[in-house]
């Protein structure tokens, strides 16, 4: 904990006191802040620390008492007794010590089961906490690339705002010649001021997004993000947009293998069974005896000496067995048996639910990636061809609505590639976190290899 926090400070430092060249934010600083910073991680933490003490206490039941005890007793007036024809007082002051040792013998399974029971809160805990850090870094990654989608959405406006000045250009040039009627020119006009308004909302898109993270890494001050490298590069990219159904199905398989074994969604539920089935076990040992043994060592003043004690001792097994009323220990026990029951119909439930996720995870994620491919080609055939209807909208050989329906869609394009390149990268974190993976490398080497190892 300490490191986390010490390197986010070193990091804030860095970030705000830094040289402008060096105020560039990367993701995996990002994550550094939120975990340094993030309270609801801090509490998960807290938590598993209190687990842990919950354990120990409940080791401790298991080891014997010890206690002390002595006492003061003042007599006015002194005690007397007759010894033969004469009287004897007795102090009037008299003391007496006393140790007691008590060990639990059997308690009909109750501390063996509160133990076990203490355990799996630990270990629920432990996955608790590894999931929380999951999910903040899975909301870290999301935020980071929403910043970066608005932040290409902004420079995609930017593209369609200079694109409509210079057909305005070429427009004002026309109608200028007598070549453009007012109503053409008008459109013109119009478009470029629907572009601008388009820029100003892209703006202030890309401002919330700053602010999102801003906020979720509890920051004053948010520098520039770093870029992510171009799709183009992304060797699994590729090797996803040729899969077909069999391979598909092969990733989905190692993906529920992975799931299966690192889910911590997967465990928690595996646990709360677990915590039902020991619960029912509590409420079996209520109608089995318990067995005590009890010792104790009393020192007492004989009154007439004071600080002189004699001692006397005492061993003690004691055996207890409840019959009557027993309709509450049965009711509990059946109460108990039903909940195990509704725990493990929730539990196979809950369990078909997250691998139905994992199964969609894997659909999407090779889903947007060949949507990735394909909306590339499109773009790229798109601005191929609004090249060469502006080059002949400026011969005047193409109508102005046939440039203005081809402008309109190279946007669409623009807009596609970018959301599906962000769908794919969105689409890797969400099935990073269900099948339980915090590194990206052991998502690229289970879908190289399409086998969890």
């Amino acid at each position: 904990m300490k490191r986390i926090v010490i390197t986010g400070m070193l990091l804030g430092a860095a970030l705000l006191f830094g040289q402008p060249a060096s105020r560039i934010l990367s993701l995996e600083q990002a994550r550094e802040l939120a975990l340094a910073n993030n309270s609801a991680y801090q509490a998960r933490q807290a938590e598993l620390e209190s687990a842990r003490w919950s354990k120990a206490s409940a080791l401790g039941n298991f080891l014997p008492t010890l206690t002390l005890d002595g006492s003061l007793l003042y007599m006015d007036p002194e005690p007397t007794y007759m010894a033969g024809n004469t009287v004897v007082s007795l102090n009037n002051d008299y003391r007496t010590l006393s140790l007691s040792l008590s060990q639990p013998v059997f308690l009909g399974g109750k501390l063996w089961q509160g133990y076990q029971m203490a355990k799996i809160s630990e270990e629920m805990a432990k996955t608790g906490l590894a999931a929380q850090r999951l999910s903040l870094l899975a909301e870290v990654n999301s935020l980071y690339l929403s910043l970066l989608q608005a932040t290409d959405l902004q420079q995609m406006s930017e593209l369609d705002l200079s694109s409509a000045r210079r057909n305005m250009e070429i427009a004002q040039l026309k109608h200028d010649n007598g070549l453009l009627s007012n109503a053409d020119y008008l459109r013109f006009q119009s478009r470029l001021a629907t572009k601008d308004v388009a820029r100003l909302q892209a703006n202030t898109a890309r401002q919330l997004a700053q602010l999102n993270l801003r906020n979720y890494l509890a920051l004053d001050y948010l520098p520039e993000v770093e870029l992510l490298p171009e799709s183009g590069d992304d060797a699994i990219l590729q090797l996803l947009q040729d899969y077909d159904a069999d391979r598909t199905a092969g990733l989905s398989s190692a993906a529920l293998s992975a799931g299966l074994a690192n889910s911590g969604s997967l465990k928690l539920v595996e646990s709360g069974v677990e915590l039902s089935r020991r619960a029912w076990q509590i409420s079996k040992g209520k109608f089995l005896p318990t067995l005590m043994l009890i010792g104790s060592r009393r020192y007492e003043e004989n009154g007439t000496d004071r600080y002189k004690f004699e001692a006397s001792s005492q061993i003690m097994l004691t055996a207890s067995l409840p019959l009557l009323p027993q309709l509450g220990n049965y009711a509990s026990l059946r109460k108990a048996e039903f909940d195990y029951k509704k725990a493990r119909l929730e539990a196979r439930n809950a369990s078909d639910g997250i691998l139905l996720g994992t199964e969609a995870a894997v659909l999407n994620l090779v889903s947007s990636a060949q949507q990735v491919k394909a909306s590339r080609l499109a773009l790229d055939y798109t601005r191929q061809s609004y090249e060469q209807l502006q080059e002949r909208f400026r011969m005047n050989l193409i109508s102005s609505t046939e440039l203005l329906d081809a402008e309109l869609m190279l946007s669409s394009a623009r807009l596609a590639y970018t959301n599906a390149h962000y769908a794919y990268l969105k689409n890797r974190l969400a099935l990073m976190q269900s099948i339980g993976l915090e590194n990206e490398q052991e998502l690229d080497t289970l879908i190289t290899s399409g086998v969890y190892k």
